[in-house]
């Protein structure tokens, strides 16, 4: 029965997806219930960003019911034979480029059959107080692991309005004092300097996220990769007049990685975007806070990894472990920023979502900055 149910949900869905592609159509918000900044001037990409964390719910809830699934064993003992297979190949890791994110999984029948609805939840109304509570549902999900992701949300939120703000000035001290304050609830900040990429890449379950579900990992990253390209548009833009324009652009840029071509996906991200990626001007600006930003997501990939590697015991214990490792301020850092900046751009800047305001059209692995046609420029802070 529940299995009929999702399914009707899952056609609702596509009804109101094929609805609004249809008619190019976004319906604003009528409620008047967000004052921020953001919600008040760019309603929209607003609600894509909520969609953001509805997306990151519903792909964890699915990863939970797909391995509940009797029809699931045959997919579950394909994944453990992909990832023993990158276990033993030597260049195996995150942010590489390798082929084992093909879209087609493991789990491609559950995926086919949940990705229209998950599609359709980036075209949805939804209202903040209702999106807050929806990793509560997730059962294998501890307390601490709920509160770490809320707080991490809250703190990107703040710094989007900080940006946004005309009212701040000093946005610098803005974003500092934004930081520690974040900071100061230990147990639920992720650290402020780059974890060590043992944790991403050489934990017991890596990679069973994307290699087991690549097409839920690669909506989330596209959903991920808004959010940290508009950061960039924000800190770049000289006036008002090119920032509208540069949001209208990076949701055309969103909107082309959702897609479908060729019966599947070819767009979306086949790597985590991160700061440095996608946001070096931001990144440059407010190292710290990119950090924060960067850890975050990581963290949600391998609590991914954990809810998708089949016949863990105690999951909810393995996801409080990862969440202390990277709430750990001292432990497992990256201090070398270099050797972090060549780990992050392993895979390329196309496959993470491609630059911030587009131009990279096809994979620029290998390539030098001046074979691009939209060469990737930062500016450097001023000291």
């Amino acid at each position: 029965m529940i299995f009929f149910a999702r399914c009707a949900f899952i056609r609702s869905l596509v009804s109101v997806l094929v609805l609004l592609i249809g008619t190019e159509m976004w319906v604003a918000p009528a409620a008047a219930a967000d004052t921020t900044i953001l919600a008040t001037k760019y309603p929209q990409l607003q609600q894509m960003l909520l969609a953001h964390d509805v997306l990151q719910a519903r792909a964890y809830e699915e990863i939970v019911f797909t391995n509940e699934a009797p029809t699931a064993a045959i997919g579950q003992r394909m994944l453990l034979d992909k990832l023993e297979e990158l276990e033993e190949a030597e260049t195996s890791h995150y942010h590489s480029a390798g082929n084992h994110l093909s879209l087609l999984g493991p789990h491609r029948a559950f995926e086919s059959r949940i990705t229209p609805g998950l599609l359709g939840i980036v075209y949805e109304r939804h209202e903040v107080d209702q999106v807050r509570p929806l990793l509560a549902e997730i059962g294998n999900l501890p307390p601490v692991a709920l509160q770490t992701l809320q707080r991490g949300r809250e703190f990107v939120e703040q710094i989007i309005e900080i940006n946004l703000s005309p009212a701040i000035i000093d946005k610098k001290l803005a974003i500092a004092d934004a930081v520690q304050t974040y900071l100061s609830d230990d147990a639920h900040s992720v650290a402020s300097k780059p974890k060590s990429d043992e944790l991403l890449s050489d934990h017991p379950y890596a990679y069973a996220y994307p290699v087991g579900f690549p097409q839920l990992s690669g909506l989330t990253w596209a959903s991920q990769w808004l959010k940290i390209a508009l950061l960039e548009i924000v800190v770049t833009a000289t006036s008002d007049a090119q920032l509208d324009a540069d949001v209208e652009r990076v949701i055309a840029l969103y909107n082309e990685k959702l897609i479908r071509q060729h019966s599947g996906f070819v767009a979306l991200p086949a790597d985590i975007p991160t700061s440095p990626v996608i946001a070096p001007t931001f990144f440059e600006l407010y190292p710290d806070a990119a950090y924060i930003l960067d850890n975050l997501e990581l963290l949600k990939v391998v609590i991914g990894d954990v809810l998708a590697y089949p016949g863990i015991e105690n999951r909810s214990q393995a996801i409080t472990d990862v969440v202390a490792a990277y709430t750990d301020k001292r432990n497992k850092l990256m201090n070398d920023e270099m050797k972090y900046l060549l780990y992050v751009l392993r895979g390329g800047i196309y496959n993470a979502g491609g630059p911030a305001r587009g131009g990279l059209t096809w994979p620029d692995r290998n390539w030098s900055r001046e074979q691009s046609e939209n060469p990737h420029i930062s500016i450097s802070p001023q000291p």
